[in-house]
């Protein structure tokens, strides 16, 4: 089976000057966990809510924090560009999805942008989508009464 087959195509994009408030607000109300950036309709990046987690830890941002109890707040604000992905791996409609799978797996990626012959942004596949379509997939083997543990 191909990505094409169970990747999303409703695309949710940011551009790199775009604030990070506008990104959290994203995934917030659209309830993901990434977002394709692009500029000129080109993927230039992606943006993950763990680039967001690490770009807000105290020792590691360069930005202004006030530190309330353990609450951080961002005193000054920055750009989806300043914390993206840069150099993203992204795979063809027609890449399979054991593939795609694997190498999500091997990368330690939660998603793959798909990106046609021409350079088109076309979706997304994610671990949610794999994880749908293996859910469909027919079972080959009865499933044990109990599984063990690991």
């Amino acid at each position: 089976m191909k990505v094409s087959a169970i990747m999303s195509r409703n695309l949710l994009t940011v551009s790199p000057e775009d604030s990070v408030e506008k990104a959290v607000q994203l995934f917030r109300q659209r309830r993901v966990r990434h977002l394709l950036v692009l500029e000129n309709q080109r993927l230039v990046g992606m943006l993950s809510d763990h680039d967001l987690m690490r770009a807000m830890e105290p020792l590691r941002t360069r930005k202004k924090l006030l530190n309330l109890g353990g609450l951080f707040f961002l005193l000054e604000p920055f750009e989806v560009r300043e914390i993206m992905t840069r150099n993203v791996i992204s795979v063809s409609p027609q890449y399979s999805i054991q593939d795609a799978a694997g190498l999500m797996v091997r990368s330690r990626f939660g998603a793959l942008p798909v990106v046609s012959s021409k350079g088109e942004v076309v979706g997304i596949v994610t671990q949610t989508d794999l994880l749908r379509c293996l859910a469909k997939a027919p079972l080959r083997g009865a499933l044990p009464s109990r599984l063990p543990h690991i």
